[in-house]
């Protein structure tokens, strides 16, 4: 009796054994999934092709390293979510990473604004704590892990039909921005126009706004040489493209995959800003076969010019967001 009874027991306990072992197999061979969105389309902007390259890169190792892993699934872009309602999807857990900007946000988080006046390079905003300080305010405001900076190094400038010679020639001059140029094109006397970015070419062809406000990058790729006679310089405000991850589904990832996402996005800081500036070289050559002029300040009025750009937008983010912004700014200047 107490022999069955023991082989009953060795029975039973073997098959719980057998069930665990089962599981934990089958929770190890079942891959995290990372459900990506863009805020631009591949076609549309060299941040996007940049990203999918380090993507694929990043899959790559995983495969090789950790196979069954890792999947990041990259659903699309504005096609799948709004630009602008893509943080408040990655806040919720909609999606899991993001590739955004920083002007995308400041409905949460206005000092993210200050970012456009960095005076660092990614990797050096990550050893004088710029980082560090983002991670927080991330995790506070938007339920964010801060990944990474991938790039741009890239400038505004605001591009025209019609020449300038000083800053006092745009008083009146109707000008197509973004929200976040808005106060400094009013400093300079112009009118700001907010349209979104695929009217910039009918707005400039109708004569509704004799210039824009656009990375430098960006052009060629959206079709405005046709319409664009003269680039002016210095430029103003970096654009900040960054990549998010929700925080609830950061927190649950294993530490061998955090760092796999960490350390190649830490090379991919260096590879963006190498890819960009060959990016914009090749740019202004290209402007040049295509007959635009570039039109160069004054060097009073171009000091002047980058002095109202970061000070027309310190004090909109100092009136809404006075410590975190104060704090950013003196983070991201050299020392």
């Amino acid at each position: 009796m107490k022999k069955k009874g023991y082989l009953k027991i060795t029975f039973v306990v073997g098959l719980v054994l057998a069930c665990l072992t089962f599981s934990i197999a089958n929770l190890h061979s079942a891959p995290i999934t990372i459900r990506t969105v863009s805020a631009w389309s591949r076609a549309a902007q060299f941040e996007t092709q940049q990203f999918l390259t380090f993507i694929e890169m990043i899959q790559k190792e995983a495969n090789q390293k950790y196979p069954g892993q890792l999947v990041i699934d990259y659903k699309g872009a504005g096609e799948v979510i709004p630009p602008l309602q893509q943080v408040e999807a990655l806040r919720s857990g909609m999606v899991d990473m993001i590739l955004t900007a920083a002007s995308y946000y400041t409905s949460i988080m206005p000092e993210m604004d200050v970012m456009s006046l960095t005076q660092l390079k990614p990797w050096e905003e990550r050893s004088a704590g710029v980082n560090d300080y983002l991670e927080k305010l991330h995790n506070t405001k938007a339920n964010a892990h801060y990944l990474a900076r991938l790039g741009t190094g890239d400038l505004f400038h605001i591009f025209l039909s019609k020449p300038i010679q000083k800053i006092d020639d745009f008083k009146g001059l109707k000008i197509r921005v973004s929200p976040t140029h808005i106060p400094f094109l009013k400093a300079l006397g112009a009118e700001p126009v907010v349209t979104p970015p695929a009217e910039i070419y009918t707005a400039m062809e109708r004569a509704v706004v004799v210039g824009y406000v656009q990375p430098l990058a960006s052009i060629r790729t959206m079709g405005l040489l046709p319409v664009t006679k003269y680039l002016l310089r210095p430029g103003f405000y970096q654009p900040i493209v960054l990549v998010l991850v929700n925080l609830d589904f950061w927190k649950k990832m294993p530490d061998n995959l955090k760092n796999l996402l960490t350390e190649n996005m830490k090379k991919a800081e260096y590879m963006a800003m190498e890819n960009i500036d060959k990016k914009i070289k090749v740019e202004l050559e290209e402007f040049k076969k295509a007959g635009v002029n570039i039109i160069q300040l004054p060097p009073s009025d171009a000091q002047k010019f980058s002095k109202m750009a970061d000070d027309a937008l310190m004090d909109v983010v100092l009136k809404k967001s006075p410590e975190e912004g104060k704090k950013l700014k003196e983070l991201i200047t050299k020392k």
